[in-house]
């Protein structure tokens, strides 16, 4: 039997059903929350047969790209299986198929990615031959209309965050709640003028008229106050923010205030020739030239005196182990061009959660990709 878990964004739901016929097991996996609401992010069904290998044996396993509302096939799909020392890094063809010969049955990780669908990961153990199918979401976002507000709610007298604010657009039908740090996000917004409103039971309730800009993000300060006072103006900053980078949970870590992070205004300031040219910038960051190889140039973190090698993700697929001894030659990997953004955590002190485990250590660096 084979069997498919998975993981996507900071948090996720999981819904598994087992049914059981001769010869064939099915197992179905939805996992994931992406945009506002959740969605299925990964699906999995094995058709196995009927005479189970040893497990010292190997097997041959089809794996099947699909779209999950229409069943499509998508090609062009990455796909990185790893499992203890041997691992598998292509692609799906034109019928959103690949195929892996010679799998020697146990535990493996595998990650999906594609510029027009949400990335997955997940875990699947293989004990005979089969075949599986995965169900990805596609980002269907208008980029000229993406928009929306996100904020902090605080008390005006204090300057403390206001936990379970409820943020409210009546004319939208769209309602947000404040979290622990007085944060909301309401995403895919029409752009125009739009009455929000502000409710709390310890405070006075405040209305104000918020305007939202196609294609950016308007981002709020909002102060509430216990007793009926003559309130100041919502402070409004107009960012122009990456529907990629906002899908993945970008500008929430950038907030969080962990690690570094750059941004396509970074690098189309700058203007780098290699990635590697925008990374040097920030402390802790050391490039180093192949000695074999003047010209390839590779990452590497300094801690406590010491040059360990980070994680490197692309799009969510893992392409650099980290620890070890092989460096990461990030400028292989992407051209500068085509980069969305970039995170960098030293160490593990405010990793995603998604992208722990061996080899990040030293540190992680996620690479995000543009889509257009």
């Amino acid at each position: 039997m084979t069997t498919m878990t998975g993981s996507l964004g900071h948090s996720g739901r999981l819904w598994a059903r087992t049914v059981s016929r001769p010869a064939v097991v099915a197992l179905a996996v939805v996992v994931g929350w992406i945009g506002v609401g959740p969605v299925p992010a990964l699906g999995a069904r094995v058709a196995a047969q009927e005479v189970a290998v040893p497990p010292e044996a190997v097997v041959t396993v089809t794996g099947n790209a699909l779209h999950e509302s229409t069943g499509e096939p998508i090609a062009g799909v990455r796909v990185r299986v790893v499992g203890g020392d041997w691992t598998a890094v292509l692609e799906t063809d034109e019928m959103g198929q690949f195929r892996l010969d010679a799998m020697p049955v146990g535990t493996y990780s595998i990650a999906l990615g594609h510029s027009d669908y949400a990335p997955l990961e997940g875990e699947m153990t293989i004990d005979r031959s089969g075949e599986f199918f995965m169900a990805m979401a596609p980002l269907n976002l208008d980029r000229e209309t993406m928009t929306g507000i996100v904020g902090v709610v605080r008390d005006m007298a204090s300057g403390r965050p206001v936990p379970d604010v409820v943020v409210n657009v009546p004319s939208l039908g769209r309602v947000a709640t404040s979290d622990s740090q007085g944060r909301f996000r309401l995403a895919e917004m029409v752009p125009g003028s739009h009455e929000v409103v502000f409710a709390h039971l310890a405070h006075r309730q405040r209305v104000d008229t918020v305007t939202v800009v196609g294609g950016r993000v308007s981002r709020l300060d909002v102060g509430l106050a216990v007793e009926a006072i003559e309130l100041t103006p919502i402070e409004v900053t107009v960012e122009r923010q990456d529907v990629a980078l906002q899908e993945v949970g970008f500008y929430q870590r950038e907030e969080d205030g962990w690690g570094e992070f750059l941004d396509r205004e970074n690098i189309e300031m700058w203007n780098p020739m290699d990635l590697t040219d925008a990374l040097i910038r920030f402390t802790g960051v050391k490039i180093s030239h192949d000695q074999s190889m003047p010209s390839r140039r590779y990452l590497s973190f300094r801690r406590a005196g010491a040059e360990c090698f980070p994680a490197v993700y692309l799009d969510g697929i893992r392409m650099h182990g980290g620890g070890g001894r092989e460096p990461a030659y990030i400028n292989d990997i992407i051209d500068p061009i085509a980069v969305a953004g970039v995170e960098m955590y030293r160490g593990t002190a405010g990793i995603p959660p998604q992208y722990w485990g061996t080899g990040s250590s030293c540190g992680v660096v996620l690479i995000w990709s543009r889509r257009s």
